[in-house]
């Protein structure tokens, strides 16, 4: 019974091993797509700070526009006192007023490009550093599922392996306790088999074991299962240790078997 136990442990590892390789196999998809994440993000920063750059440079080249329309409107004011076009005091008079005015806009124009001028050089930066960071972040990407998707292949191999293991301990199980592993297996979460440990405890429910079971577990001369989790138990403490009774030295053999014969 201790090699059909053994069996049995072996092939709860191969299924278990099994499973999580399924599963990570499964979840490589998933994984990709959690690590594009940081990419998607760079990617849409880089977008916007692009965005941003573009739209304050046509801002400054139709502030720019509006800057020389303006020159234009005050040279031709200008040239009105050149032409002979102001008649009067009154007219005069208001047309300082008009050139004032025209000139005051245009230092407002001339302000708010020097201000888009430092705000293009600032994007013009921060659209580099997007850009270089998106890269940066794509070339990791790129890395890691080449990763991900590359370990399809080991993981299919592993499988594979693991399938013909549990095909050969399968076939080696008695059938009966094979079902009752299935049984098990399938209302225990894959987890038919538990450990004793030296305390005397399942490693499963964590509960004690009675005492007569430990031993009956340690010896592994039949099936026994966990009074609690109904598990099929194996023991996983320490071996047993069986300490060797010294020999007596012939001299001291031969003098207790005197005595015994005198007596």
């Amino acid at each position: 019974m201790k090699e059909q136990l053994e069996r049995l442990i072996a092939l709860q590892e191969a299924d278990l091993r099994q499973e999580e390789l399924a599963e990570r196999k499964r979840r490589i998809p998933e994984m990709v797509e959690a690590a594009r994440q940081p990419l998607q993000a760079a990617q849409a920063f880089r977008d916007t700070t692009k965005q941003i750059f573009e739209k304050t440079g046509k801002e400054r080249k139709a502030c720019e526009q509006a800057l020389a329309e303006q020159e234009q409107a005050i040279s031709k004011l200008q040239d009105r006192t050149t032409k002979g076009e102001i008649k009067t005091n009154r007219e005069y008079q208001a047309h300082l007023l008009e050139v004032e005015l025209a000139k005051k806009k245009r230092g407002e124009i001339e302000e708010r490009l020097l201000i888009l001028m430092d705000e293009v050089d600032a994007k013009k930066k921060e659209l580099a550093q997007a850009e270089a960071a998106a890269k940066e972040v794509e070339q990791r990407f790129t890395a890691e599922k080449a990763g991900l998707e590359g370990s399809v292949g080991a993981l299919d191999e592993e499988l594979a392996g693991l399938k013909q293991k549990r095909e050969a301990l399968r076939a080696a199980v008695e059938p009966s306790l094979l079902r009752t592993y299935e049984k098990l297996k399938g209302s225990k979460k894959g987890q038919a088999l538990a450990g004793i440990n030296k305390d005397g405890s399942c490693m499963a429910c964590r509960l004690q074991v009675q005492p007569q079971v430990v031993a009956e577990v340690k010896r592994a001369t039949a099936i026994q299962t966990c009074f609690e989790c109904h598990r099929i138990l194996y023991w996983a403490g320490d071996p047993v240790q069986i300490v060797p009774v010294p020999e007596k030295p012939a001299e001291v053999v031969e003098v207790e078997e005197a005595a015994e014969t005198t007596e």
